[in-house]
C-alpha cells in the first residue's frame, strides 16, 4: 500500500468524523445557537439549585436557550440570565421553574399560566420571577414521617380488620345468637310487610274502591273549599260575638259604676208603684159601692140618663148658639174693616161684612 492511498483513506475518515459531528451538532441542538442570534431574559429564584452556566431552557419540551449568567441579588434570591433564540416570544403569564433529576441534572422550563388573549410579551429590561420544583430526595425525606405514622395505622387498621373477622366468624358460624334473632325478625318484618300489601291489594285491586276513591279526591277540592267558606264564616261569627261583648262591656261598665243609685232609684220606683196599686184598689173599691158618686154613676141608671139628656142640652144648645157666633163674627169683621159704620145705623146695615 502506498502513501497516495493511506492519505486518501485519512481523508475520507476525516471527512466521515466531521459529517458524523455535524449531525450529532444539529440532532442536540448546539448548532442553532452557535448561528441563531439570542437575547437575554432575566429571572429571579429564591434557590437556583442544580443551576449554571450552560442549563438548558426549554419551552414546552422544545430547547429555546441556555443559562448564560447567574448571581446573588440584594433580595436574597439568585438572578438568572438566559441566552433564548430570538424567534421565540416570552410572554409575561409565563413562569420559569427548576426541575431536577434524581443524578442532580438540573433545567428550566418555561410554563404557560393561564392565556387570556391577547398576551403581553415580556418586556426588555423586566424579569420573571420562578419557582423551584422539589427534589425527589426532599420529597422521600419529607414522606418518611408520614410513612412511619401510616404504616402504624395500617398495623392498626389490621388489628381491627382481625377483631372484625373474628365477629363476624361468631355471628356466622352460629356462636351468637343475635344474627339468627336478628334474621327471624326480618322474616317476620318481611311476611307482615308482604301481609299488608296483600291487603292494600285487596282494596287497591277492587274496581268499585277505585271509583270511590278517586270520587273522593275528585270532590276534595270542593270539600276544601267548604270548609274555607265555613272557616271565614267561624271567623266572621267570632268578630261579631267580640263586638258584642265589647259593646256589652261598654253597656255594663256605666250599670256597674251606678249599681247603687240604680238600686235605690228602682227601690223608690216600686214604693211608688206599690202606692198607686193601692190608690188604684182604693179608687176600684169606691167604684164597687154603690153609695159613692161614681158607684152610682155606674151602677144608677137614673144618673146615666140624666147625664145622657144633659149631654143631649148641650148639643141643642151648641146647635141654637151656632148662628148667633156667625152674627158676632160678621159684627166684628165689619168693625174690623169699617169701623166708621159703628153706631145706630151701621148696626142696622145688613151688607155682608166679609169677603
Amino acid at each position: 500500500m502506498n502513501d497516495r492511498v493511506m492519505q486518501f483513506r485519512v481523508g475520507v475518515m476525516v471527512l466521515a468524523t466531521a459529517i458524523i459531528a455535524g449531525i450529532l451538532i444539529v440532532l442536540f441542538g448546539d448548532l442553532p445557537s452557535l448561528v441563531q442570534s439570542t437575547y437575554q431574559l432575566k429571572m429571579e429564584f429564591a434557590d437556583a439549585r442544580g443551576v449554571s452556566q450552560g442549563t438548558p431552557v426549554r419551552k414546552n419540551g422544545i430547547l429555546v436557550g441556555r443559562v448564560a449568567d447567574l448571581t446573588l441579588n440584594e433580595r436574597g434570591g439568585v438572578t438568572v440570565v438566559a441566552d433564548i433564540d430570538s424567534y421565540v416570544p416570552i410572554y409575561k403569564d409565563e413562569q420559569p421553574r427548576i426541575s431536577g433529576s434524581i443524578l442532580g441534572d438540573a433545567e428550566i422550563s418555561l410554563i404557560p399560566g393561564r392565556i387570556v388573549p391577547p398576551r403581553q410579551r415580556l418586556g426588555k429590561d423586566e424579569m420573571l420571577a420562578g419557582a423551584v420544583s422539589r427534589d425527589p430526595f426532599e420529597v422521600f425525606a419529607t414522606l418518611e414521617p408520614k410513612f412511619g405514622s401510616t404504616l402504624d395505622s395500617l398495623a392498626e387498621a389490621s388489628v381491627s380488620v382481625t377483631r372484625l373477622s373474628k365477629s363476624l366468624d361468631k355471628v356466622f358460624l352460629g356462636e351468637d345468637d343475635k344474627f339468627e334473632t336478628m334474621v327471624r325478625k326480618t322474616e317476620q318484618a318481611l311476611d307482615n310487610f308482604s301481609l299488608a300489601m296483600n291487603n292494600i291489594n285487596d282494596v287497591i285491586g277492587d274496581p268499585k274502591a277505585r271509583e270511590k276513591m278517586k270520587a273522593s279526591i275528585e270532590a276534595l277540592p270542593e270539600v276544601m273549599s267548604d270548609l274555607r267558606t265555613t272557616v271565614q264564616g267561624i271567623g266572621t261569627v267570632v268578630d261579631s260575638a267580640d263586638r258584642n261583648l265589647r259593646n256589652l262591656e261598654g253597656l255594663t261598665k256605666p250599670l256597674g259604676e251606678r249599681g247603687e243609685q240604680m238600686v235605690a232609684q228602682v227601690d223608690r220606683t216600686i214604693g211608688r208603684l206599690d202606692e198607686t196599686l193601692q190608690q188604684a184598689a182604693t179608687f176600684t173599691r169606691a167604684l164597687n159601692e154603690s153609695q159613692g158618686t161614681l158607684g152610682k154613676l155606674v151602677r144608677d141608671p137614673k144618673v146615666y140618663d140624666d147625664l145622657a139628656q144633659a149631654a143631649n142640652n148641650v148639643n141643642n144648645l151648641t146647635k141654637e148658639l151656632r148662628p148667633i157666633v156667625d152674627d158676632v163674627r160678621v159684627f166684628t169683621d165689619k168693625i174690623a174693616r169699617h169701623p166708621e159704620q159703628l153706631g145706630v145705623r151701621g148696626a142696622l146695615d145688613r151688607r155682608p161684612g166679609l169677603k
